[in-house]
């Protein structure tokens, strides 16, 4: 029994060290069968079946124009995180509620911000008043997000 020991010992810290010595079999049991252990199952990874989380939304004013007037474009930035990563950002504006919105991609700017700049001559139609956003998300398990539709800019005209 004592040299057993001993060969169990010695196998542990070889193995412990990264030998690459195979540790002996297992004595039999009493009745000469052959011990057994159960090995539990890996728990599964949970499927990723979220969007991309909007952690935060700004502009960097609340009007623009198309014309003469500063400034003559809005940025919008977002921050966006997702364990899957964010594989794909678009922003959707419009003015007008009879007018559809209009895509643009945005660009990732490093540290999970994301930035679009418009020019106010790139907005469809000739009207003014409300510029309506918002962002769709794409993370790199396939699952879509966006963001709710703001309305606090607005497309002015150039006055005076």
């Amino acid at each position: 029994m004592k040299s057993f020991l001993a060969i169990m010992v010695c196998a542990l810290i070889l193995a412990a060290c990264g030998s690459s010595t195979a540790l002996p079999s297992p004595p039999p049991t009493r009745d000469g069968g052959v011990p057994t252990r159960t090995v539990l199952p890996a728990s599964p990874t949970p499927a990723d079946t979220v969007g991309p989380a909007f952690n935060r939304i700004t502009t960097s004013s609340t009007g623009f124009a198309k014309f003469d007037c500063t400034p003559t474009s809005i940025t919008v930035t977002a921050n966006l995180t997702d364990p899957s990563g964010v594989a794909h950002v678009v922003l959707w504006y419009r003015v007008g509620a009879d007018q559809p919105f209009t895509p643009v991609g945005v660009e990732f700017l490093g540290d999970d911000e994301y930035s679009k700049t418009v020019k106010g001559t790139d907005v469809p139609g000739s009207e003014y008043g409300p510029w309506e956003f918002y962002i769709t998300a794409e993370d790199g398990a396939g699952n879509m997000s966006q963001s709710s539709v703001d309305t606090s800019v607005s497309l002015l005209p150039c006055v005076g």
